[in-house]
């Protein structure tokens, strides 16, 4: 018992000593950035498509024709069936605020709808027909690149040899040199957009003079490394 008692006292005594010995490591933590403005290969549109009757039963036959109509005059522009994706639908009771009183209103069907925009220069074609339908609000257009991958490992890439070159301008300064590379972290490096789709759409344009420009978006990437000092 009173060896294992010893055993136990040493364990205890040797983890905080490895523990320092880690935290003397001296180090240097820097960030490296990159990014590049691409232009997208295709668009998802996401669309919330609402009706409100006093009856269930009315609101779904309203919900029933507008997605019809959308899928129909989609397909006459060229996207196919597939790339009109569509949830199940959503039903139940709308109120709202009277008096500081809470109405029942009637009731609603409702459906998501995801329209996948594989040629970029259709889509103010596609707004333009959107904007017809008043039971439909468009809540966001998210843009896309098919070797989008690819091109997120070069931007990592120029990233951390961007860290790289910060930690040895600094440490050259200091008279000191940079050693083996004691951890890397990935920082949130979401594409973004650089073009609005929507406000070229209301510049009023005719569809098929409407080539470049729409959706372009940035894919950075930024990391954060720390390199041991010799």
């Amino acid at each position: 018992m009173r060896l294992i008692k010893i055993a136990l006292l040493g364990l205890m005594v040797t983890l905080p000593m490895h523990t320092y010995a880690s935290e003397d490591v001296r180090k240097i933590t820097v960030t490296g950035k990159s990014e590049t403005v691409a232009e997208a290969h295709y668009a998802i549109i996401k669309l919330d498509i609402k009706h409100v009757k006093k009856e269930m039963n009315q609101s779904h036959v309203e919900l029933m024709g507008t997605v019809s109509k959308l899928t129909r005059e989609m397909k006459k522009m060229g996207l196919p069936e597939t790339d009109i994706k569509k949830s199940l639908i959503l039903q139940g009771q709308e109120y709202s605020w009277e008096k500081e009183s809470r109405v029942l209103k009637g009731y609603y069907s409702e459906c998501l709808v995801d329209l996948y925009v594989k040629d970029m220069n259709k889509i103010a074609e596609v707004y333009k027909e959107l904007a017809n339908y008043q039971s439909i609000t468009i809540q966001d257009t998210e843009y896309k690149r098919n070797d989008e991958f690819d091109v997120r490992k070069i931007e990592f890439k120029k990233a951390l040899q961007a860290a790289r070159k910060k930690a040895e301008y600094m440490t050259e300064i200091l008279n000191v040199k940079i050693g083996k590379v004691h951890s890397i972290q990935e920082l949130s490096s979401e594409n973004y957009r650089t073009v609005s789709v929507y406000a070229n759409v209301l510049a009023e344009r005719e569809p098929s003079q409407v080539k470049t420009g729409f959706g372009n978006i940035k894919i950075s990437a930024l990391v954060v490394v720390e390199f041991e000092l010799e």
